[in-house]
């Protein structure tokens, strides 16, 4: 994948789920609630990452993204995509040499 593609994925995953349980009224305000809901969103984007960077063979924490997701205000896509290509670069990149992490 693409790091623009991974990265725009990513970046609109994060943003799709702070966004919805932030508009739902149904979703939990409290903090620790809402971090049990946000768990299934930052377990997905580890499993991205483990599969498509250089360190990734060696695991990604689960939580990877869970804090960012937790905390208010929301994020917009273009932080999250600031906040996951920092995560990528921290391991080693993506596993094609060809593309580059840009902050």
């Amino acid at each position: 994948m693409k790091q623009n593609n991974l990265l725009d994925f990513l970046s609109k995953t994060c943003h799709y789920a702070q966004e919805h349980i932030n508009d739902t009224a149904a979703w939990p305000k409290d903090p620790e609630d809402r971090r049990v809901y946000l768990e299934v969103t930052s377990y997905q984007v580890a499993c991205f990452l483990a599969q498509n960077t250089l360190l990734g063979d060696n695991g990604v924490d689960f939580d990877v993204v869970l804090d960012e997701l937790v905390k208010l205000p929301m994020k917009s896509e273009k932080r999250w995509n600031k906040i996951i290509s920092k995560i990528i670069k921290s391991l080693g990149g993506l596993k094609s040499s060809q593309f580059s992490c840009k902050s």
